[in-house]
């Protein structure tokens, strides 16, 4: 009964989860333990059952996300912040929905926020849960939710370069950066209109970089510039570094087991 009071509390009711806790620690193991299924599950899966994957997940986690912002409004917590869905990772949302069911340079644009930083984006909010987590008990539906969210980012984010081989070239940049260009520019908007904080792109908030916190104090303007250009770059290119240097380590691994049977055969 505890644990179902916990699911559906309102704030400050129970004490929240917390970041790099026992409770955090099990939410993430549990996150490891759902991902190491679905890749295990996928390990032979083709290019156009990831289209029906993509198209399911956005069709699943829209209707997730609606549950979330009822949520909000059910406890009154109707600040633009609470329940607008634009976070950085958010975008993952938009972003199957053009994968899935967009044609052309939308198609383009929905996978390459998947391929090109969904990885290192859902990666970093597992480690780092610096939203639901520092507000809600562990088994809360918004801690849960956060973390199968995120989870399901790196699982597609694999699927698309690994399975559905997107390749991560200055192309899909251009398609990835129109993409987030887009919706930083309208959160922006939205945060000198209301007073809001989409994307952490108005303050740090509770983002445990001491560093932000200080060029915040001491330039606003100067946080938003840093945060804008991470975004912007930093999860894109580091993933297209590390697939590369995966890709290049298995074809280094082929190319040696070909020569033993080159010298086998000789």
């Amino acid at each position: 009964m505890y644990l179902l009071n916990q699911f559906w509390s309102p704030r400050k009711l129970y004490e929240p989860c917390g970041m790099f806790t026992n409770g955090h620690i099990q939410l993430l193991l549990l996150s490891m333990f759902i991902l190491s299924i679905l890749l295990f599950k996928s390990k032979k899966i083709t290019d156009s059952q990831i289209i029906k994957v993509t198209k399911v997940f956005a069709v699943l986690i829209s209707a997730l996300e609606v549950i979330k912002i009822y949520f909000n409004f059910h406890y009154g917590y109707t600040w633009i912040n609470a329940w607008f869905p634009m976070s950085y990772c958010s975008l993952f949302i938009y972003a199957l929905w053009l994968s899935g069911y967009g044609k052309g340079k939308y198609k383009k644009m929905g996978e390459g926020f998947i391929a090109g930083v969904a990885i290192v984006a859902g990666g970093t909010y597992l480690l780092i849960p610096s939203t639901a987590l520092t507000m809600y008990p562990v088994w809360h539906y918004l801690c849960m939710y956060s973390m199968l969210f995120h989870t399901l980012m790196i699982y597609m984010g694999i699927l698309y370069i690994w399975k559905k081989e997107v390749n991560l070239n200055m192309s899909i940049y251009k398609m990835y950066s129109a993409f987030f260009l887009l919706f930083a520019a309208i959160a922006i908007t939205i945060n000198s209109v209301f007073e809001s904080n989409l994307m952490f792109l108005r303050e740090p908030s509770s983002i445990p970089v001491p560093l932000l916190h200080t060029l915040y104090n001491n330039s606003e303007l100067g946080y938003t510039f840093l945060v804008f250009i991470v975004y912007l770059f930093i999860p894109y290119f580091a993933t297209t570094y590390i697939s590369k240097a995966i890709r290049r380590a298995k074809l280094n691994k082929q190319l040696e087991y070909d020569e033993e049977v080159v010298s086998l055969v000789n």
